[in-house]
C-alpha cells in the first residue's frame, strides 16, 4: 500500500518563467496520455536520457513525454505550489536532500514506492544513496548520478612547477602557495560565490568531509539532533577564511556568477578546482580545446592530517513521482514504465561511456569503459566506504538555511561577515528547521 507523511509546511506560489526547455511547463495533467517530465539536464538532455524517452514513446502508443529542463531556482519555486497537482508535473527528476524530496513527502505530494519497489528492482540501489530517499521506511524516489565531491587539477601547471598530486590538506594548502609564488598569474583554486553560490558550497562540502567527522556532518540537519555549534564547524569556516586572506581564491569570488565560471580553469589559468563527476565531460572537452594549457586530473579532496579518508558520497539526482498519479492507476503504472526504462541494466553504458555518469544501482565497473577520472571517482567512492555519508553539506535542511550559507561565505570573501557570526546565523537558522521538521513527522 502506498503511504504518505502529511504536514504543514509553507509554500511559495510566486512563478517562474523556465529556461533551457525540451517542452512546455503547465501543460494540463488532464491531458492522461502526456507526461510531464521536470528535471535537470541529466536526466532530460543527456544521449541516455533521450533515447529512453523516445524507445519509451514508441513503446507506448499515444503517450508522449512532455520533458522540461529546470535549473534549482525554478524548482525551488515552481514545484512547492505544483508537485501533486494536475497542473504540475508527474515525474520529477532533482535533488534528493530534505530541502527537495524531504519537503514534499511531509506534505504528501510524491507518490511511495513501496508497492513496485522490489519488482523492478530498486532495492539494488546503492545502500547511501536509499538512505537518502527513504522517509519513515518508505522509500520516496529512484536516484541517479552517483556523486562524490573531489579535487579536479590542471596537470599541465603541477608539472610545470614541480607540485605532486596534494595527499594530505597540508599538501594542498603547499601546493597553493607554490602556484600564488610563481608570479605568472596563475590562481591557486577556482571560486566563483556571486548568484547561488554553488561553487562556494561545492568548497563547503569539500572542506567539511576534509576537516568534520561524518556523523557530526550528518547530525546537523533538520532530522537530525547535531548543531552548528559542535565542534569542526568554526574551523572549517575558519580555514574558508584563511584561504580568502592568503590569496588561494579566483579574486572578487564573491562577486562572480557561477555561470562559465570554470573558464579560467579550462583555457589553464587555474591549478585547482572542487567539483564531481558530473563536469567530467566538460572537462573532456576542455582538454581537446586546450591541449597545450590543460590536463584534466581528478583525486580525492585531501582530508586533515590525523582523520580518516573521507568523501561526500550520494546520490546527485533522483526520480519521483507526483501523488496525483495515485488516483490514476493506469498513467501512473506508464509513468513507472519510464522510470524503469532510465534504470535498466542495459542503459548503464551508455550512462557510463557516453554520459560519464555513474548510476546509483549495483555495477561492476570492470565491465565498463571508463576514463581515467571516472576509475579516480570509483575508488574515492571506494576508499570512503563507511566514512562517507549521503548528505551533502549546505543543501540539507531548507532554501532558508541555504541562502545563509550563500550570504554567509559571500561575507567572508569581502570581508563583512566573520566565521562565528556565520555559525550563529546557520544554528539559529537549524533549530528553526528542525523544529518544523519534527512537528510534521
Amino acid at each position: 500500500m502506498r503511504r504518505t507523511m502529511c504536514g504543514v509546511v509553507a509554500v511559495i506560489t510566486a512563478g517562474v518563467m523556465l529556461t533551457g526547455c525540451t517542452g512546455s511547463a503547465g501543460q494540463s495533467g488532464a491531458d492522461d496520455k502526456t507526461i510531464n517530465y521536470w528535471g535537470y539536464e541529466g536526466g532530460i538532455s543527456t544521449e541516455t536520457a533521450k533515447q529512453v524517452i523516445a524507445d519509451f514513446e514508441d513503446a507506448h502508443p499515444g503517450y508522449t513525454v512532455n520533458a522540461v529542463v529546470m535549473d534549482t531556482a525554478d524548482f525551488d519555486v515552481k514545484l512547492p505550489s505544483t508537485l501533486g497537482k494536475a497542473s504540475g508535473p508527474d515525474l520529477v527528476y532533482t535533488g534528493t536532500e530534505p530541502n527537495h524530496l524531504g519537503r514534499y513527502v511531509n506534505v504528501g505530494q510524491v507518490s511511495a514506492l513501496d508497492d513496485v519497489w522490489e519488482e523492478n528492482g530498486w532495492d539494488d540501489l546503492v545502500p547511501s544513496t536509499q538512505q537518502r530517499l527513504t522517509y519513515g521506511g518508505t522509500p520516496y524516489a529512484v536516484g541517479n548520478e552517483l556523486e562524490t565531491v573531489g579535487l579536479m587539477y590542471n596537470k599541465v601547471i603541477l608539472d610545470r612547477l614541480g607540485i605532486a598530486v596534494p595527499k594530505t590538506l597540508k599538501d594542498l594548502e603547499a601546493a597553493m602557495d607554490t602556484v600564488r609564488a610563481s608570479g605568472d598569474g596563475t590562481t591557486p583554486m577556482v571560486l566563483a560565490c556571486g548568484g547561488p553560490c554553488y561553487a562556494g558550497l561545492h568548497m563547503m562540502h569539500a572542506l567539511g568531509y576534509a576537516t568534520i567527522p561524518t556523523n557530526t556532518i550528518v547530525a546537523t540537519t533538520s532530522d537530525g539532533d547535531g548543531a552548528y555549534t559542535d565542534g569542526g564547524w568554526l574551523e572549517m569556516l575558519q580555514k574558508f577564511q584563511e584561504w580568502n586572506d592568503a590569496g588561494y581564491f579566483t579574486a572578487d569570488a564573491s562577486g562572480i556568477p557561477d555561470e562559465n565560471h570554470t573558464a579560467d580553469f579550462c583555457s589553464g589559468g587555474t591549478a585547482f578546482m572542487v567539483k564531481g563527476p558530473w563536469m567530467f565531460n566538460a572537462m573532456a572537452e576542455c582538454e581537446k580545446a586546450n591541449p597545450d594549457a590543460f590536463t584534466f586530473g581528478f583525486t580525492g579532496f585531501p582530508v586533515a592530517e590525523g582523520m580518516p579518508f573521507q568523501a561526500y558520497v550520494g546520490t546527485g539526482k533522483a526520480w519521483f513521482l507526483s501523488s496525483s498519479l495515485d488516483g490514476n492507476e493506469e498513467k501512473r503504472q506508464a509513468v513507472l514504465d519510464l522510470v524503469k526504462g532510465f534504470t535498466d541494466a542495459s542503459t548503464f553504458p551508455s550512462w557510463i561511456e557516453k554520459d560519464q555518469r555513474f548510476p546509483a544501482m549495483a555495477f561492476d565497473p570492470a565491465d565498463y569503459s571508463m576514463t581515467g577520472p571516472q576509475q579516480e571517482a570509483m575508488q574515492i567512492i571506494q576508499d570512503a566506504g563507511d566514512n562517507g555519508g549521503p548528505v551533502d553539506i549546505g543543501f540539507n535542511n531548507s532554501a532558508e538555511e541555504t541562502q545563509v550559507w550563500v550570504s554567509g561565505l559571500q561575507g567572508i570573501l569581502g570581508g563583512t561577515a566573520t566565521p562565528q557570526e556565520v555559525v550563529d546565523q546557520l544554528q539559529a537558522q537549524l533549530e528553526k528547521d528542525q523544529a518544523a521538521w519534527a512537528e510534521v513527522k
